[in-house]
């Protein structure tokens, strides 16, 4: 095979392990919670080299395949940041997911998204930044407490039945 006929191998089968990916992703969250399908999709690869050329090629046909088999009529950008998450997480990106809500006339918006060092990842356009973050993972590690500080430990009583 040349190298012509193997770039087009390579391509379908990016096109097939997009379709696949989302596929996977909208059964899993019909069955779990969306930290535990986060948990199972996005174990960050400590071996894999961050490749942006890869990414833009993964997050072009991951947006023909959502624009061809919708998720909602108001948008993709849920399956789509599930999708890229772990696309990234795979190749060593340690990217966030978020999920917002803003007000508008006729109610709330909501919008998914990924950062990487608290900038959009493969995000079209700066429209993230009206929404109001209501979940993200994995969560921010708790600052930890200084000696000296007002905050103590309770130990706290728990009822027994």
């Amino acid at each position: 095979m040349g190298p012509i006929g193997f770039s087009l191998v390579r391509k379908y089968w990016t096109i097939l392990r997009v379709g696949v990916v989302v596929l996977r992703i909208r059964i899993a969250l019909r069955f779990q919670t969306l930290p535990r399908v986060l948990e199972q999709v996005g174990p960050l690869s400590t071996k894999a080299e961050p490749d942006d050329a890869g990414m833009k090629t993964l997050a072009y046909y991951l947006d023909r395949w959502l624009r061809l088999f919708p998720y909602n009529k108001r948008g993709n950008c849920f399956p789509r940041a599930l999708a890229l998450y772990r696309f990234a997480r795979q190749r060593g990106y340690p990217v966030r997911f978020h999920c917002g809500v803003r007000r508008e006339a006729a109610g709330l918006d909501g919008h998914a998204w990924l950062t990487l060092d608290e900038q959009a990842f493969q995000e079209p356009g700066t429209h993230w930044y009206a929404y109001t973050v209501t979940f993200s993972y994995p969560p921010e590690p708790a600052p930890p407490v200084k000696h000296g500080s007002s905050l103590r430990s309770h130990n706290l009583r728990t009822m027994e039945y």
